[in-house]
């Protein structure tokens, strides 16, 4: 079942970060997900109430976003300079080929950044029940740009 999660999971993370640059980072725009309003609270509260998750499985997810959030935080910075000297060489009027040179460095590290992703939500999937993997997708479509923050649980 993990693997078929897992699976599914990639196949939308691909369709995902190919639509990830249209938005302005995958931040709306391009983005496929629906747009789902979970309520006010948390990331963990809403995590914890679409997925009725006990209180060791809430200690769990956040250990292990957090430690994902610590694995994204530098990768996160390398984006964000990646796009500006991406700005900065369109703007200078660099040629095409060192334009097309930086974006495909920013893309290796917009696919790292997918990877850290796909990977905290694979082990934490992993560890839920039956009924709460049927529901796994509501926390999937929160995946792509979780860890853009210094804090993954902030709003």
């Amino acid at each position: 079942m993990t693997r078929r999660i897992l699976m599914v999971g990639l196949a939308a993370a691909a369709i995902a970060f190919a639509q990830r640059g249209a938005g302005g980072g995958g931040r709306g725009g391009g983005s496929l997900a629906p747009n789902i309003g979970f309520g006010p609270g948390s990331k963990l509260d809403r995590i914890t109430q679409s997925l009725k998750l006990s209180k060791e499985q809430k200690k769990d997810l956040k250990e292990t976003f957090d430690e994902a959030q610590k694995e994204a935080a530098p990768v996160h910075e390398e984006i964000v300079k990646a796009r500006l000297e991406i700005g900065e060489a369109v703007a200078a009027g660099k040629p095409a080929d060192e334009i097309t040179k930086d974006v495909k460095g920013e893309g290796a590290l917009e696919a790292q950044m997918a990877a850290i992703e796909l990977k905290a939500f694979a082990k934490f999937a992993g560890t839920l029940e039956p009924e709460q993997q049927q529901r796994a997708g509501m926390v999937f479509i929160m995946m792509p740009g979780i860890f853009s923050n210094k804090n993954w649980n902030s709003d």
